[in-house]
């Protein structure tokens, strides 16, 4: 389960500690000259590199650069040209030669504070964090308690995933700094974690306390968090905590977690509502964590009070389409399917449109044999996502049962150009297009597409049942029809549609007599019976010669539904007549 993030009044990313606490720096008259060398005059050495500064100030960072690299030259182990020369390629978004120069201004002055600190945000920016951290050891060598090497000290060992060691240089530096915000995020951060609820709890209480509106953790935070609020240790804590703090709704999102736990459906309803109060928390979180309390729905009264709730709802957030899907869940898993698809169409047309949504509104209408209506949502859908694979399927699939076999493979092709391998509804799609392939008399499409589902699955009922029936018709490859029919009967021998289909391989091959021995199997299971089985039995009959008995198998295949039309002609003529 994953929080959904939002932003508080102040929403503190991890690091902001450490870049609300960088240093200042004065732009402090360098100081030339080197003992042992030859230099230009001082006179034009502080010209030039006031020239450079005058660039700088007025954020013309090229021309800086220009002055201050002719006067590199001249003085090549001056520190602070180098350090300036750093800070204005910077500027220009040279991170490579800002961290040249940072470089080589701290190796000039080790013992400059200044330049050690930017030379270590330079390193951090460029990931070198080892270096970093040595830097700045050695930076805390002259004073181990200097807040900004500490807390950049913090950032760096953040980074290389030192959480304990991270949170003994903020500690070092709370002495100059104070309970700042943003140092107490950061702390929270660490112990959440290392897995330390309880201490990052401790320091969002005496957050909220110094500032009045602050949340507890930040959002971001209450990812990590919410895993951790399903131990048993914690509950009696969180509610310690939340008798302090009533008003906070991030303690209830973390109780009614730990109710979910504990399978308590009564109190995680109570301390949703509870959350729900408070309107930092947004209704997404909301109707996130209802549909994990509505999972331990298990009885009549649980499914009342949940609808209750989920009317609540809808009356507090009338415009949020979320909790319409929620309500229209609710009356699903009371198999109430009409009233539940109310409720998605109502949600799926308020609001951005939601792909899943309507995923189900179209998947419901397939399950109440409203095929007409799947239709008419899916064309609405794919107005909104043409290039959702699945919605392209059911669209086709729509088709093909309203007999449309030419739109029903228009759509299917494009669901076929769109699917991945790993999309769990492959292998119904190459099983649709088998089917609209053989209808659409493409023979060699219809085999390829049911030979790439049995590649993946070699017992794939419809495929083996269906594929091998339409060799049967086409008189081909009967020995691969043979055997995948034959799984079938092995498998079920008393269904009546694979006994029927696998005797009809049976009469292709000529074998007629163990042909009618399935078709009699066949017609023994009543609910498998058909026009074509009965007419399949006759056909058996009369190449064994007996044809009275025959015309009664055609007679009864006459008056059952679908029945084939040349059946007339079978029985006048009393013999088979090809189509």
């Amino acid at each position: 389960m994953r929080i959904a993030q939002h932003c508080t009044k102040r929403n503190y990313v991890v690091f902001a500690a450490i870049g609300l606490f960088f240093f200042m720096i004065s732009f402090s008259k360098p100081v030339f000259g080197q003992k042992g060398k030859t230099l230009p005059s001082p006179i034009s050495s502080e010209a030039m590199f006031q020239e450079g500064m005058r660039h700088y100030i007025k954020e013309d960072f090229a021309e800086a650069i220009l002055v201050w690299e002719s006067l590199v030259n001249s003085l090549p182990n001056e520190p602070a040209i180098a350090f300036y020369l750093a800070k204005a390629h910077l500027a220009e978004k040279n991170t490579k030669s800002a961290l040249m120069y940072a470089r080589k201004a701290h190796e000039l002055s080790p013992y400059s504070l200044d330049y050690g600190l930017f030379f270590a945000e330079q390193l951090l920016a460029d990931k070198q964090i080892s270096a970093a951290l040595t830097c700045l050891n050695q930076l805390s060598q002259y004073d181990e308690s200097h807040p900004e090497v500490n807390l950049l000290l913090a950032q760096a060992y953040l980074w290389s995933e030192q959480g304990a060691l991270a949170l003994k240089a903020l500690d070092r530096a709370d002495a100059y700094v104070g309970e700042y915000p943003a140092i107490i995020r950061t702390k929270e951060f660490i112990w959440l974690k290392q897995k330390r609820l309880l201490e990052a709890l401790k320091a969002g209480e005496r957050l909220i306390d110094l500032e009045e509106g602050e949340q507890i953790l930040t959002w971001d935070q209450m990812d990590l968090a919410w895993d951790l609020s399903q131990a048993d240790s914690i509950q009696t804590q969180l509610k310690a905590l939340q008798l302090r703090h009533p008003d906070q709704g991030q303690l209830a999102l973390l109780l009614t977690n730990s109710y979910i736990k504990q399978k308590n459906f009564e109190s995680s309803l109570e301390q949703l509502r509870l959350a729900a109060a408070n309107h930092e928390v947004l209704p997404s979180l909301v109707a996130q964590v209802t549909m994990k309390v509505f999972e331990l729905i298990d009885d009549s009264i649980k499914w009342e009070q949940a609808n209750q709730l989920a009317s609540h709802w809808l009356s507090l957030y009338p415009e949020e389409p979320r909790f319409l899907a929620i309500q229209g869940d609710l009356y699903v898993s009371a198999t109430k399917l009409e009233e539940g698809q109310r409720f998605y169409l109502r949600a799926a047309r308020m609001g951005e449109p939601k792909y899943e949504v309507w995923q189900r509104i179209i998947q419901l209408d397939f399950e109440l044999n409203a095929i007409d209506s799947a239709s008419t949502h899916a064309k609405e859908a794919l107005l909104h996502f043409p290039a959702q694979g699945f919605l392209n399927f059911q669209q086709g699939f729509a088709y093909y049962l309203q007999g449309n076999n030419e739109e029903a493979i228009r759509y299917l092709e494009i669901a076929k150009g769109i699917i991945k391998p790993s999309d769990n509804w492959n292998l119904q799609l190459f099983s649709m297009l088998g089917d609209v392939y053989h209808a659409l008399n493409r023979p060699k499409e219809s085999d390829d597409a049911f030979d790439r589902v049995l590649l993946i699955n070699p017992t794939d009922d419809h495929v083996l049942n269906n594929y091998s029936y339409y060799l049967s018709l086409r008189k081909v490859r009967l020995d691969k029809a043979a055997t995948m029919s034959r799984q079938l009967v092995d498998k079920f021998p008393k269904e009546g549609t694979y006994l029927d289909t696998y005797a009809w391989v049976l009469y292709q091959q000529g074998n007629y007599a163990e042909a009618l021995k399935y078709l009699d199997l066949a017609i023994a299971d009543e609910k498998s019976q058909s026009s074509a089985v009965w007419e399949h039995h006759g056909d058996a009959l009369f190449r064994l010669g007996r044809v009275n008995e025959a015309v009664g198998s055609w007679k009864k295949a006459k008056d059952l539904p679908n029945a084939n039309q040349i059946l007339d002609k079978k029985i006048k003529m009393k013999q088979i007549v090809e189509n």
